[in-house]
């Protein structure tokens, strides 16, 4: 009986082993005919029997599933699903290959599966163009499943997730992005051309030295790019608090990324907005000062105090961050405009108490004090805002308050100057 049994296993495995060769050799024929949907059910009618098959059968299956679904793909036959079967087995019969240590078809498999990750990418460029956001994103990940050595595709999966308005996708691909603790950090390489003076950026370090030694170009240099992990946790935290629903969670990814960066300021910033946007002022205070601790020179930390601090009504605090922000970067426009509405702010109430005054002589006195008070503070206003202008000469808003203030002050050829200046620009 074992014998009987044996023999008969002999002849299915037999009868297996030409039913695979037969239609294996059916989609190579179709496919050199240029008949694709003939090779596609000839490759399809083996898909249930190959777990079975001989190694040499199963790699032979996988390059031939892999080149019929590309050529559907290339004749937008179900473009994103043919691509997608494409890659999944020419990515299967690489990794194959790798294992048998038989290296048959990955010399022709390699070449063709990069070009047909260039050509998703180019696919996916076109959807985002046409503000298909989903259906970019669907590409970009199905490349990064293929290729997950270049992690770019899921950041700009993410990316076009979140334009989209798909925060789903979004959240699953930034948690993906995460995990495997991305940043998309790369090095820029430059040299100053010798034809322009002007500094020119290059694909790789190759060919700026190649340039340099050249003699095109000279003074060579190279720096890092921007983290883009503050952009993904601020995105995830983000998705969370306005999606989920779930602060603690935004605040435990943006807690995880901090221990993992702790010298990244730009995560504890990220941080405060999730406090900002729930209304803790007073948290969120506390991280900027935290920045400050870490980077005493970041003007944006001590602007952010000044706002809070304003908002809260400690005046003295906000000018004096403010100011310091002034101190750092002369130019930094809204830190001026809002020192300078402090003292405006205080004029006002200054101009209130006023109004309030009867006509006895003790209120008359009252009045020129007040008066002399709100003087002086447009003329505090007034001398940020002229340094200011300095810097930024051509800002509107800055140059309608200076007119006022000019007015007030009784300072007509001033006045005269910022009117031409703002009908000079068109207002």
């Amino acid at each position: 009986m074992k014998k009987t049994i044996s023999i008969f296993a002999a002849l299915l495995i037999t009868a297996f082993a030409f039913a695979q060769k037969k239609e294996l050799k059916a989609a190579e024929k179709a496919l050199k005919k240029g008949n694709t949907v003939e090779a596609k059910t000839a490759i399809t009618s083996v898909d249930g029997i190959i777990a079975n098959a001989d190694a040499k059968y199963k790699a032979q299956y996988y390059f031939l599933k892999g080149k019929t679904y590309y050529e559907l793909a290339k004749k937008g036959m179900d473009t994103e699903k043919s691509f997608k079967t494409a890659g999944d087995n020419f990515k299967q019969l690489l990794e194959f290959e790798k294992e048998q240590e038989k290296f048959k078809y990955t010399s022709e498999v390699q070449p063709l599966f990069q070009e047909m990750i260039g050509k998703m990418v180019d696919n996916a460029i076109v959807a985002q163009k046409a503000k298909d956001y989903g259906k970019a994103a669907d590409i970009l990940y199905a490349t990064y499943k293929m290729d997950t050595r270049n992690q770019d595709y899921l950041y700009y999966a993410a990316s076009n997730s979140i334009t989209g308005k798909d925060f789903d996708s979004a959240l699953k691909y930034y948690e993906e992005l995460k995990d495997i603790n991305y940043t998309g950090v790369k090095t820029q390489y430059y040299a100053v051309s010798l034809a322009s003076g002007k500094r020119e950026s290059f694909p790789d370090k190759t060919m700026r030295d190649f340039s340099v030694k050249g003699g095109t170009h000279k003074d060579a240099t190279q720096e890092k790019t921007k983290s883009r992990l503050p952009e993904i946790i601020k995105n995830i935290s983000w998705i969370y608090s306005n999606h989920v629903g779930d602060n603690e969670k935004a605040l435990i990814a943006v807690d995880e990324a901090i221990a993992a960066n702790p010298d990244d300021a730009s995560l504890l910033l990220a941080k405060g907005k999730i406090y900002y946007d729930q209304g803790d002022k007073v948290k969120f205070k506390e991280i900027m000062q935290e920045i400050i601790v870490k980077n005493p020179n970041d003007a944006d930390s001590h602007y952010n105090i000044g706002v809070i601090s304003a908002e809260s009504g400690e005046i003295e605090e906000a000018r004096k961050a403010y100011k310091r922000v002034l101190e750092l970067d002369p130019g930094y426009t809204n830190a001026g405009i809002n020192l300078s509405k402090t003292y405006i702010d205080e004029a006002a109430d200054v101009v209130e108490e006023m109004n309030k005054l009867g006509n006895s002589a003790s209120d008359n006195k009252k009045f020129d004090e007040l008066q002399a008070k709100q003087t002086e503070l447009y003329k505090k206003s007034l001398a940020v805002l002229e340094a200011l202008s300095e810097k930024v000469p051509d800002n509107v808003q800055i140059l309608k308050q200076l007119k006022g203030l000019y007015s007030f002050l009784g300072e007509d050829a001033k006045m005269k100057a910022v009117k031409a200046k703002l009908a000079e620009l068109g207002q």
